[in-house]
C-alpha cells in the first residue's frame, strides 16, 4: 500500500483496517483454546458436534451481521469521533470494510472444524488457497486505490466462506447446506435493516449540532438505534419468533460472572459445561498485513 500509493494513503488505510479487524480480536481470539478443546471432545458424537457448532455459528452470525450493518452505516462518523475530521478519508475507506465484518467472524470458525477433528494439515493446505485468492483479489483491486483493497478484503471473505466450510467439513461429511441454513436469515436481516436505515436517515436529515464531534456522536446514536431496532425486527420475523434473542441472552448469562463464587469454573469453561443445545462459536483467524 505504501509503495503504490504513498505514506498518506497508507495511514488512512491502516486506521480503517484497524477498526475492521478489531471485532475479530475482541470477540474471537480470547476463547479460541476453550472452543477447540470443547469441540474436540464431541467430534465422535456427530449429532452433538453439529448442534454445538451450528448453535454457536448462529450466535456469531447474529452478532456479526448486525455489527457489520451498523458499522457500515455509522463508520464514517465513528472514525470522525475517534480520530477527528482530518481522518475523513479513513472513514470513507472503512465503509468498504464494513460489509465484510460479519462474514469475517463467521469465516474464522472454519478453522475450529479442522482443529477439533485433528486435521491441522488440511487447515494449512487451505491457508495456501486462501492466500492465493486474496493476493489475486488485491492485485486486481490495485487500480482503485485503498478503497479497492478494502473491497478486495471484503470480497475475499464472501468468496471463500462456503468453500472453506465445505473443505473443513469434508472428512466428517458435514456439508454446507446446514451452514447456509444457519446464516442466510441473518445476512438478509442485516441487508434489509441496513438499506432501510440508510434510506430513512437520508430522507429525514438530522439537526446540526454545535461541534463536529457532538454531531458525529449524535448521528452514531440515532443511526445505531434505528438500525438495531430494524435488525431485531427483521430477525424475529424471519425466524418467526425470538429464538435467536433467547439464545444470545442465555450465552451472555453464562459469560457474565454475576453471583459466581471463586471456586466455580471461569466463564469460558462454564459455558461448555452447561450448554447442550447451543455453543459458543469462536473463530480462528488468518494472519493479515
Amino acid at each position: 500500500m505504501g509503495w503504490r500509493f504513498g505514506a498518506g494513503s497508507l495511514g488512512f488505510y491502516k486506521k480503517a483496517y484497524d477498526l475492521f479487524a478489531l471485532p475479530a480480536g475482541q470477540l474471537v481470539s480470547p476463547l479460541t483454546a476453550v472452543a477447540v478443546s470443547a469441540m474436540s471432545r464431541l467430534h465422535r458424537d456427530k449429532l452433538q458436534y453439529r448442534r454445538y457448532f451450528l448453535g454457536g455459528l448462529s450466535v456469531l452470525a447474529f452478532l456479526g451481521m448486525g455489527l457489520a450493518a451498523d458499522l457500515t452505516l455509522v463508520g464514517k462518523d465513528l472514525i470522525r469521533l475517534l480520530l477527528g475530521p482530518a481522518w475523513q478519508e479513513a472513514g470513507r475507506i472503512f465503509t468498504y470494510f464494513g460489509p465484510g465484518i460479519g462474514i469475517m467472524l463467521v469465516y474464522y470458525s472454519n478453522g475450529w472444524i479442522h482443529l477439533s477433528i485433528g486435521r491441522p494439515d488440511r487447515w494449512l493446505r487451505w491457508g495456501f488457497v486462501e492466500v492465493g485468492v486474496t493476493v489475486l483479489l488485491f492485485v486486481s483491486a490495485l487500480p482503485w486505490g485503498p478503497a479497492g483493497i478494502a473491497i478486495a478484503w471484503t470480497a475475499s471473505f464472501w468468496i471463500l466462506v462456503l468453500p472453506a466450510f465445505w473443505y473443513a467439513g469434508k472428512p466428517i461429511q458435514f456439508g454446507i447446506a446446514p451452514i447456509v441454513a444457519a446464516l442466510w436469515k441473518y445476512v438478509l436481516a442485516s441487508l434489509v435493516a441496513g438499506c432501510a436505515s440508510a434510506l430513512i436517515l437520508r430522507e429525514i436529515p438530522l439537526p446540526v449540532l454545535g461541534s463536529p464531534a457532538a454531531g458525529a456522536a449524535y448521528r452514531i446514536a440515532i443511526g445505531s438505534l434505528l438500525l438495531g431496532t430494524l435488525y431485531l425486527l427483521a430477525v424475529i420475523l424471519l425466524h418467526r419468533g425470538c429464538g435467536p434473542l433467547y439464545q444470545v441472552a442465555r450465552l451472555l448469562r453464562e459469560m457474565i460472572p454475576l453471583g459466581r463464587s471463586p471456586a466455580e469454573p471461569p466463564p469460558a469453561a462454564a459455558i461448555y459445561g452447561t450448554m447442550k443445545e447451543e455453543a459458543v462459536t469462536l473463530a480462528c483467524g488468518r494472519e493479515t498485513s
